[in-house]
């Protein structure tokens, strides 16, 4: 499993279009290593999005 560092904006399920929340930096963890590195930033949004069901959508996930 590997840690990555990434960035990303949000928003929440009840206004999904409504971005407003700014993630300067958040490690995530639990990233399998055999993911391929053009699949990485759809696989770490969804691991957001399973983790924090509140969130609506993600945009601008840029790993650091």
């Amino acid at each position: 499993m590997t840690k990555y560092c990434v960035s990303y904006e949000h928003s929440l399920s009840t206004a999904p279009d409504d971005f407003i929340v700014h993630v300067p930096s958040q490690v995530v963890a639990d990233v399998p290593a055999n993911v391929p590195r053009a699949l990485l930033p759809e696989f770490i949004a969804g691991l957001i999005l399973q983790r924090s069901p509140r969130i609506g959508r993600i945009r601008n996930l840029r790993i650091l």
